[in-house]
């Protein structure tokens, strides 16, 4: 029984979520005549507004939210996170004030790719190398205009429970060579509301966030350096939360 509601609650959430996507489009879409990397930072209360609608009258999260106070005062930031599950977008977008970088399919859906657009999102084909490259030179342009970006450098969501192995820290490296800061931010809980592998949705649940200080850039020699402490610190935070373990080893403990 609790796989057909999370079946059927999964479906007309895609319907109620495009809704949303359709009433924000109001407010933002005047910001559409400035240009980008300007834009953003107005924008972005939209998208903020649309995360909400989500994770509260839609999925009643019962969120947990430690290390706020990391945020920099100044926008222009960069936030790091692992990757659990779709809703680790619209819990960034509200608690950080960010947009992401995102697959090109997704601009094309009515209303989502709009909004995503105006308020920094940055979409990108995963098979071509040019697309990739870009996307350094699109959020250097965002985050020098005041816009905050986050990225998932495992590159999709976790299928296990643990972090990937593969990771990709060349934004990070840029923002140490350009004086960006950048925050490390874990989430937990949000695969048992929307799971990487299946079309199912289970609202009420509790999921968190925590948000760690940005690491010194002036005590690290190069870029390099720099990103590999900041996805370490993230993993520590990971670890002390649970977030890099199996699923099973997790439920079981």
């Amino acid at each position: 029984m609790r796989r057909v509601f999370g079946i059927v609650f999964a479906v007309v959430g895609i319907f109620i979520t495009i809704g949303f996507a359709f009433l924000v489009s109001f407010p933002i879409l005047p910001f559409a005549v400035l240009p980008r990397g300007r834009r953003e930072r107005y924008a972005i209360r939209g998208a903020q507004l649309f995360g909400w609608l989500i994770l509260r009258p839609l999925l009643w999260l019962r969120i947990e939210r430690v290390g706020l106070e990391h945020l920099p005062k100044k926008g222009g930031y960069l936030v790091v996170s692992n990757h659990r599950s779709w809703i680790d977008v619209p819990l960034l977008m509200v608690y950080t004030a960010s947009n992401g970088i995102s697959k090109h399919e997704v601009k094309y859906v009515p209303f989502f790719g709009l909004n995503g657009y105006l308020s920094g999102a940055i979409f990108f084909n995963r098979k071509l190398k040019m697309s990739r490259a870009r996307v350094v030179s699109d959020a250097l342009l965002l985050l020098r205009g005041g816009a905050n970006v986050h990225v998932f450098p495992e590159g999709t969501r976790t299928r296990d429970g643990r972090l990937g192995d593969r990771i990709y820290l060349r934004l990070l490296e840029t923002c140490w060579e350009n004086g960006i800061e950048v925050v490390p931010a874990c989430i937990w809980g949000t695969e048992a509301v929307v799971p990487a592998s299946a079309l199912f949705a289970m609202p009420g649940q509790r999921v968190g966030i925590e948000l760690g200080a940005p690491l010194d850039r002036a005590a690290f020699a190069d870029g390099e350096a720099y990103a590999a402490a900041t996805w370490a610190n993230l993993r520590e935070i990971a670890a002390r939360r649970g977030c890099d373990a199996p699923f099973r080893e997790k439920a079981s403990a």
